[in-house]
């Protein structure tokens, strides 16, 4: 199906609600988080946690740490630690790297999002993979999916 065939539906997975392109599966539990897969691109999301680590903690260098045991060659596209998004701070990582375990090159964003469920502070992070230059869907629809993200 071609990236343009296809259309967005709204979906939610742990507490999150957000478009998603239509040749994307259903979101199915794994090892913990919940994922959403389509040919070359997957939506992981991961469960609400007490917050780790405050907003203003995370810089780049902090996220490109972050992902250095699974991606080589990392090219920080965006870094935006006071973004909100879905009315809620967050932190926008966006970055191409080669993943070590598919030899794939992969564009990455990272959306970690920070609030608070009764009182105590929490996060959750949202990870968009793609396959670089393959024109999927998802590279096709990111920003309309990321300004579609909503906490339930």
């Amino acid at each position: 199906m071609a990236a343009s065939d296809v259309t967005l539906v709204r979906k939610e997975a742990n507490f999150t609600s957000l478009l998603v392109p239509s040749d994307f599966t259903e979101f199915e539990d794994f090892e913990g988080f919940t994922v959403a897969k389509a040919e070359g691109a997957s939506i992981v999301i991961t469960p609400i946690i007490e917050q780790v680590v405050s907003i203003k903690e995370i810089t780049r260098d902090y996220m490109v740490e972050l992902v250095k045991d699974s991606y080589s060659n990392v090219n920080v596209l965006k870094f935006d630690n006071a973004a909100t998004i879905g009315g809620t701070d967050a932190v926008y990582f966006l970055f191409k790297g080669d993943d070590n375990s598919s030899n794939n090159n992969n564009t990455v964003c990272y959306i970690n999002l920070f609030f608070t469920v009764d009182g105590q502070a929490c996060e959750q992070e949202i990870v968009f993979t793609y396959n670089t230059g393959v024109n999927t869907s998802l590279e096709t629809n990111l920003d309309t999916i990321i300004n579609s993200i909503s906490l339930e």
